[in-house]
């Protein structure tokens, strides 16, 4: 027996009927009160429910960002003190400020980079959408028409799945940061300074900042894997799937557009504070 659905859409890659009723367990909750238009199955992961949660994670681990820069900076400030002080310094203060370095000069670059590809994949999304526009309807039989849209498809999905590669280096990143902070914080020894005191405050954004990279990571692994799950479908030749997907990715612009407005806005207040 063939596949059997009430409506097409990505639930997977085809299979056969006797796999029916498994829903994906990466499928997030998609809302009525999104906004967004209906969508044929309660199982689909709508890639535009991604773009959302970009967006949200992007803003908040830009201004995480920012709030770790000014504690770095504080614990540089701090330890030229103590250096100045007792120009000797000890095993926590050369620690303490390796680690700020270290994030210094890895991190902030890395946001900002973040930022970027966010910006560049609305551009590739938004390419599309006039593409599908113009193209209009997919006709039954339209192999051509068929094979720009599985084509379209796939540049995204190779788009995403290289930046869920850069969203998951900063989080490794940040994770290597914040091991070195919490040993440097078992060395800091049973009287409290300033220093120790500025050094746990930067712990605390780096692991706030840590928090906000994984949510990013995991918005763009939903966006790669739903549209993967489209590439397979679109490979197993089912028109009328492809005549709903090119309708479901015109419809999904508009979201991708506001996480682009998002990322523009960040990209601006980053060169207004003299990050290039």
């Amino acid at each position: 027996m063939g596949r059997e659905y009430t409506a097409p859409g990505p639930h997977g890659p085809p299979r056969d009927s006797e796999d029916e009723g498994t829903s994906s367990p990466r499928a997030p909750e998609v809302r009525s009160s999104s906004g967004l238009p209906p969508i044929p199955s309660p199982t689909l992961a709508d890639t535009s429910h991604a773009a959302g949660a970009l967006s949200t994670g992007l803003e908040c681990l830009f201004t995480a960002s920012e709030r770790a820069l000014q504690w770095a900076w504080r614990v540089l400030q701090l330890a030229r003190g103590v250096v100045d002080a007792a120009p000797r310094g000890d095993a926590f203060l050369r620690e303490a400020r390796a680690c700020v370095v270290d994030f210094l000069d890895h991190i902030p670059p890395h946001v900002r980079r973040s930022v970027e590809e966010v910006f560049v994949f609305g551009n590739l999304w938004q390419a599309v959408g006039v593409r599908l526009r113009r193209r209009g309807s997919i006709p039954m039989g339209d192999d051509e028409a068929w094979r720009h849209l599985s084509e379209d498809v796939e540049l995204l999905q190779r788009a995403a799945q290289a930046r869920l590669g850069t969203a998951a280096a900063l989080e490794q990143g940040l994770l290597k940061d914040l091991g070195r902070l919490r040993a440097l914080a078992l060395t800091g020894g049973p009287s409290p300074t300033e220093l120790s005191a500025g050094v746990e405050a930067f712990t605390r954004c780096i692991a706030e900042l840590m928090a906000f990279a994984s949510a990013v990571r995991r918005a763009w692994e939903s966006a790669a894997h739903e549209l993967a799950d489209s590439a397979a479908w679109l490979r197993a030749g089912d028109p009328a799937f492809s005549a709903w997907l090119a309708e479901h990715l015109v419809a999904s612009t508009p979201a991708w557009e506001r996480t682009q407005a998002t990322a523009r806005w960040l990209r601006e207040v980053g060169a207004f504070a003299g990050q290039p």
